[in-house]
């Protein structure tokens, strides 16, 4: 029994000082020591650079460069790389980290060569885009986020801006376009909506701009009108020789129809517009047919965005076949005491004097008005339609303006 007590006791004690050696080597403490140790000598012996011979430098020009030295920057190099490296290896290789999306600067170089699924931080370092990525630039489904955290655009990138189907936001996170996009434009058929989130118009885009058929929609979502529409607005020239019942489908909103022997004012607040619609005696179809289209505004839609002035016109209708003064019909005189009424009174010379009589709600007959307001029109034709805008003399704007069809006489 003592023989085998002696015998442990001997063998532990030479066993101890090896555990206690092999303890102390495997403490990361111990181990970060040694390492530093290393690293520190081998830079000092390498970095030093006292000389000696003229084969321990590199000759450039008149510059010697020490070999060690060399050596020692190619060394660091090299150790900085593999660390970097290291350290993006899951943007190499999406999916390596644990939730499989790597987060980049929006100027890192690594994502000009990382294929998948990223998170893209801005410039001053919020999220800015989260979705697919290759070749450098957002290609997929993603979602683009501004600097207060709210979502701008969702939906599917090519080459880096908007393509294909989405969803566009303002800028409180309100969805403000729902459809097709091209090359970063509401191109293709979309929905857009107001601010306050409800629906304005569903139908046809192209250039950013309504284009096309659709339907406009009022605060409470009801169709409004549902027809063609260009330039971002309805294209009022379309209600040109229409009938009464094809009007009346296309406008859903509030209408007052003013009557003066054959001639038929329709008065439409939700598209801002007057129909004038005439019966002909001769034809066997009782509906009237519409033959002028006053459009309330006082700006012209072009390419380019609304024009006010009578120069910018021209640069799109040409010059104008006639300008000067004129009595004011009766549809001009309905149209000045309607903007008139809108804006307290500041509208041309002022209200005309119009006698009326309410039959019906939406039903006025018109007995008598001022046949000796003036006007000063300035009209121009194109592409078969005259266009007239309204005025005082000497001003270069106008209040409004109307269309109707091109008739040999009237440019005569």
């Amino acid at each position: 029994m003592n023989f085998f007590k002696i015998l442990l006791q001997s063998i532990k004690a030479r066993i101890t000082p090896i555990l206690t050696k092999i303890k102390l080597f495997t403490k990361p403490s111990f181990i970060l020591t040694r390492l530093t140790e290393l690293i520190k000598t081998f830079f000092t012996k390498t970095l030093n650079v006292k000389p000696r011979h003229k084969d321990d430098y590199y000759t450039i020009g008149n510059w010697m460069v020490s070999k060690k030295l060399a050596f020692a920057v190619v060394i660091i190099v090299g150790v900085l790389s593999l660390v970097y490296i290291y350290t993006s290896w899951s943007g190499l290789f999406p999916g390596s980290k644990n939730d499989g999306i790597k987060t980049y600067d929006y100027n890192d170089v690594l994502l000009k060569f990382t294929k998948g699924t990223v998170r893209i931080k801005g410039k001053s370092g919020y999220l800015a885009y989260e979705g697919e990525v290759s070749n450098g630039s957002c290609n997929g489904q993603g979602t683009l986020m501004n600097p207060a955290g709210f979502v701008v655009y969702q939906g599917s990138f090519q080459n880096s801006m908007y393509e294909g189907q989405g969803n566009q936001y303002y800028q409180d996170g309100t969805l403000w376009y729902q459809g097709a996009f091209h090359e970063n434009l509401h191109s293709g058929t979309g929905r857009l909506f107001r601010t306050n989130g409800s629906l304005e118009y569903e139908g046809e885009f192209a250039l950013d701009m309504k284009e096309g058929q659709g339907t406009l929609y009022d605060l409470g979502h009801n169709e409004v009108f549902n027809g063609q529409f260009t330039l971002d607005d309805i294209k009022y020239s379309d209600l040109i020789g229409k009938k009464t019942s094809e009007i009346a489908s296309a406008y859903k909103g509030k209408r007052t129809l003013y009557e003066s022997g054959d001639e038929r004012v329709r008065y439409m607040p939700d598209i801002s517009a007057m129909t004038v619609e005439y019966l002909d005696e001769e034809s066997i179809d009782t509906e009237a047919t519409v033959e002028q289209v006053y459009v309330m505004k006082s700006t012209f839609n072009t390419a380019e965005g609304p024009v006010k002035t009578f120069s910018s016109i021209a640069n799109y209708l040409g010059q104008p076949i006639y300008v000067g003064v004129s009595y004011a019909t009766l549809p001009e005189l309905l149209t000045i005491n309607k903007l008139n009424a809108a804006t307290e009174g500041i509208v041309m010379n002022g209200p005309a004097d119009i006698d009326m009589t309410s039959v019906f709600t939406e039903y006025t007959e018109v007995t008598d008005y001022d046949d000796e307001y003036e006007v000063y029109l300035h009209t121009y034709h194109k592409d078969g339609l005259l266009y007239t805008f309204v005025t005082m003399q000497s001003l270069d704007s106008f209040s409004f303006y109307y269309i109707k069809a091109e008739v040999l006489s009237d440019i005569e």
